[in-house]
């Protein structure tokens, strides 16, 4: 009897040992872009069709680049001008918060693009 529980016991131990040794799969991590995961670099979806990067932070001021729906950018800054309205400030000048969206990291606003896309 106790030869047969110990048989029972060593085959249950090779069933669960060697089922944990499966070949894992491999994960591949995008690192072209070094800043895409920093913690403490904000990033801008353009949400709508077409808009234009302001001189300064306000909707009187020239406009100096232009931007599309999907493109992404890097967030240098945040202002709120005279008028109480949240501006963004990147390298190519000033975006209000009403055509963007902002994300904690690169990659949850590329997702974020493919969803809104697929909808």
């Amino acid at each position: 009897m106790k030869n047969r529980i110990f048989a029972i016991f060593l085959f249950c131990s090779f069933i669960f040992i060697f089922s944990g040794c499966r070949k894992s799969s491999v994960i591949v991590l995008d690192d072209s872009d070094p800043l895409a995961l920093m913690p403490d670099v904000k990033w801008a979806l353009i949400v709508n069709p077409y808009v234009g990067f302001q001189k300064e932070a306000n909707w009187d001021s020239d406009v100096i680049s232009h931007a599309r729906k999907g493109e992404i950018f890097q967030i240098a800054g945040k202002s709120v001008n005279y008028q109480n309205e949240v501006w963004y400030k990147f390298e190519e000048g000033y975006l209000h918060e009403s055509v963007l969206l902002v994300y904690s990291n690169k990659l949850k606003a590329k997702k974020a693009f493919q969803i809104m896309e697929e909808n």
